[in-house]
C-alpha cells in the first residue's frame, strides 16, 4: 500500500494541469477547494462562460473513478459539462454534456 496522501495526487494534478496549459495561480481559470451545497469540489476549470469541468482528486493508492457519482453531483450544482476523477496517476474523463456518453473513460493526459 502506497499511503500517500491525497496532498501528493494534487501536486501531480497541478503538474497534469500545467502541461495541459491551466494556470493554478489564475482564479479565473483554475479556483481550488469551491464549496457548495454537495459539498467541497477539490479543482474547478473555467471556461469564458463559467464552470468548465470539475476535478475529483483521490489518494494515489485509491481508485478515483469510485469518486464518480460524488463529482457529478459537484458538477451538476456548478452546470458544468465536464469532469476529471484522478489520483494522480491514473485519470478518467466525463463529459456529461453528451447523452450518449453515460460513463466515464480513462485518458492519458488532461485535456
Amino acid at each position: 500500500m502506497n499511503n500517500q496522501s491525497e496532498a501528493f495526487s494534487r501536486v501531480l494534478i497541478d503538474k497534469e494541469l500545467a502541461y495541459s496549459n491551466w494556470d493554478t495561480t489564475n482564479n479565473a481559470q483554475v479556483t481550488f477547494e469551491l464549496k457548495g451545497k454537495s459539498g467541497r469540489a477539490d479543482y474547478v476549470l473555467f471556461g469564458d462562460h463559467g464552470p468548465l469541468c470539475v476535478i475529483e482528486a483521490k489518494n494515489p493508492d485509491k481508485d478515483p473513478y469510485e469518486a464518480k457519482e460524488q463529482a457529478r453531483a459537484y458538477a451538476s450544482e456548478l452546470n458544468a459539462p465536464f469532469i476529471i476523477l484522478s489520483n494522480g496517476n491514473i485519470h478518467w474523463f466525463w463529459n456529461l454534456s453528451d447523452p450518449q456518453n453515460k460513463d466515464a473513460y480513462r485518458i492519458e493526459r488532461f485535456p
